[in-house]
């Protein structure tokens, strides 16, 4: 699943891709249109459910936005509408299902509050059930002028969530009480990245031991060791996810060799100015993380060390602009790059060996891709 809109009228609506896990080959399905700016959406991973934002600044001439709940048709893959609820705040960017699928929780970018609606028995959502605001503001007086929660982040016991704020460069904890819908302070401590930063995606790797955080305005991964007992947190690494002297690949170009190594130019320092770090993957595996930056248009592959440290391994062009997100397909074989200026998916084979990055295909069905999602029957 794909979709997404920043400048109107440029999104035809979600759009929905059959994808070849054997071949890494990808062809449309189904557009669901008239859905006003789908820029972020998620899958439910049990059933044929599908959730998205309507990241707006205003809805009904209210500030705020709404979320919107869609039901899969398997064989076609067309999404039917089942209703929305408003979000209480402006620009939401981000959902995620609760661990028992029970609540769905968004967070609004410019309204700088995370919101909690209860899910329905026929698939669809209740009015929010909580409502939390983040109030203060960062370093940067451009940026950071107030709160922009950007992602929520489970914790690996599942217990609590973290809310990434990039205005304030940290990542809040809170508890939660799945029955109810509620979130609420917790004696568990908020973790900080470095000012200026603006963190913006979190993932934790598969013991829980290590987090990994993409941060936007330095372009920086963190690398914090995690206690599960305590929610305490050591800041190990800061690492730049800019280009050095390693091992690049090739991208943006639709003719390329499948035979051919993978090797190209480099992005050059000169391309760097205005960049904006973006999404962050792990493999399955736990042996690499992906990371990918706008404006100089790249992705980055890490090596995790055995103490969880990361080495930049390769670097090279995502083939398109923008990059704003990418997923991993689940049997850790192909990375899959959304671009949201150049309209273009590209599809790119991981080395199962090295975890490099070799492009494959591009697809450019769809203009203005923001977010991908996978779903399984």
């Amino acid at each position: 699943m794909s979709s997404g809109e920043t400048v109107p009228g440029r999104c035809k609506g979600i759009t929905c891709f059959r994808f070849d896990e054997e071949t890494g080959e990808m062809g449309i399905m189904a557009v669901t249109p008239a859905t006003p700016n789908p820029s972020y959406v998620v899958a439910d991973p049990k059933g044929p459910y599908l959730y998205c934002v309507n990241e707006l600044k205003a809805y009904g001439g209210v500030d705020g936005a709404t979320v919107s709940a869609y039901e899969i048709c398997a064989g076609t893959g067309e999404c039917k509408l089942i209703n929305s609820q408003f979000t209480c705040g402006a620009d939401p960017c981000f959902l995620l299902l609760s661990p028992d699928g029970g609540h769905l929780l968004g967070v609004n970018y410019s309204g700088g509050s995370v919101c909690v609606f209860p899910v329905l028995e026929n698939h669809g959502l209740g009015p929010a059930s909580c409502v939390l605001r983040h109030q203060g503001k960062g370093v940067n007086p451009e940026r950071q002028e107030g709160p922009h929660p950007h992602q929520i982040l489970l914790s690996p016991e599942g217990e609590y969530i973290y809310v990434a704020d990039l205005g304030l460069d940290v990542l809040a904890c809170y508890g939660v009480d799945w029955k109810k819908g509620w979130i609420m302070p917790t004696e568990r401590p908020d973790i900080a990245g470095i000012p200026g930063q603006g963190i913006r995606h979190g993932v934790f790797d598969r013991k829980g031991e290590r987090l990994y955080v993409m941060t936007e305005m330095a372009c920086q991964v963190n690398v914090y060791a995690f206690d599960q007992n305590t929610g305490e947190t050591k800041l190990l690494q800061t690492i730049s996810a800019m280009p050095e002297k390693h091992e690049v690949f090739r991208a943006g170009k639709d003719d390329v060799n499948p035979e051919d190594t993978g090797l190209g130019t480099a992005v050059t320092p000169a391309a760097l100015g205005g960049c904006l770090g973006a999404a962050i993957r792990l493999h399955p595996n736990g042996k690499w993380l992906y990371v990918s930056v706008r404006g100089s248009n790249h992705l980055a592959a890490f090596e995790v060390e055995e103490d969880g440290r990361l080495k930049l391994v390769q670097t090279g062009q995502s083939g398109g602009e923008i990059p704003r997100d990418f997923v991993i397909s689940p049997n850790g074989r192909y990375l899959l790059a959304a671009h949201q200026d150049t309209d273009a998916v590209c599809v790119f084979a991981i080395d199962q060996a090295s975890g490099m990055l070799r492009l494959l295909h591009t697809n450019r069905e769809i203009p203005c891709v923001t977010v991908l999602a996978l779903w399984q029957k």
